[in-house]
């Protein structure tokens, strides 16, 4: 049985936004029958919302970022409950071309501290800066702590939460009987890091108008756009392989 659809993303039609219903005046439908090349699609999670997003053209993407960004309807985390020395960390990583030059970006907030990191790859991909961020991030705290680190790379965040990345480990870095694992030195390195770490990854939705998450954002892709960067080794070493990229 397919989910039950919560959410409707209209992001061309009579009155663009995010609606909680499909039918009556205020719903969905009112806003998208008898339109002209009608863009909209419902969903169970705003997670799948946000995984549709990436996959439409440019300025179709644009607008429905913008819708998502000014909805009510989306929860922003609110770091004000949080409690005393807990490291708030957003991470992004982006990749010109995917492979090709990448960046990552990191926010981090301690207590009353603020604290940018960012740097990049002359050929790399969008997954492995996703990565690359988290590492980073975890590598500059000095000692063990609890830290809250939101992504809106369902990549990172989906394989960690639900231990998949732990059961290719266990398997001898292979994801089924006949496909190893990617990225294996940067999963290898971000389970080190959270053994170090008490770390809870969250995920946010991307370009949803979260000031650090647009700003880790802003970090990554000038990093990418830097000249002269410095090699990603173990990727270029994986193409020249003949690896499969991801």
């Amino acid at each position: 049985m397919a989910p039950k659809k919560t959410y409707y993303l209209v992001v061309r039609g009579r009155k663009p936004a995010l609606y909680k219903q499909w039918h009556g005046a205020e719903g969905a439908a009112a806003q998208v029958e008898g339109f002209p090349n009608a863009l909209y699609k419902g969903f169970a999670t705003l997670e799948a919302a946000d995984e549709w997003i990436r996959s439409l053209t440019p300025g179709d993407q644009a607008l429905a970022q913008q819708i998502l960004a000014t909805s009510d309807m989306v929860a922003r985390p609110d770091h004000s409950q949080t409690p005393a020395n807990i490291v708030i960390m957003y991470t992004d990583g982006s990749a010109i071309g995917n492979p090709g030059p990448g960046g990552y970006g990191v926010v981090l907030r301690y207590n009353h501290h603020y604290k940018e990191l960012s740097g990049g790859f002359r050929l790399t991909t969008n997954n492995r800066m996703e990565l690359m961020a988290c590492i980073v991030g975890l590598q500059a705290l000095k000692r063990p702590m609890q830290v809250k680190l939101y992504s809106d790379a369902k990549y990172v965040v989906d394989t960690i939460r639900n231990g998949w990345v732990k059961r290719w480990q266990a398997n001898n870095w292979m994801r089924s009987t006949t496909e190893p694992a990617k990225n294996v030195d940067l999963w290898a390195e971000l389970l080190m890091l959270c053994e170090r770490h008490q770390v809870e990854f969250v995920w946010v939705p991307g370009h949803s108008g979260v000031p650090d998450n647009e700003r880790c954002h802003e970090l990554a892709t000038a990093a990418a756009q830097q000249p002269d960067l410095p090699p990603d080794v173990a990727f270029e070493a994986q193409l020249q392989e003949g690896g499969l990229v991801e």
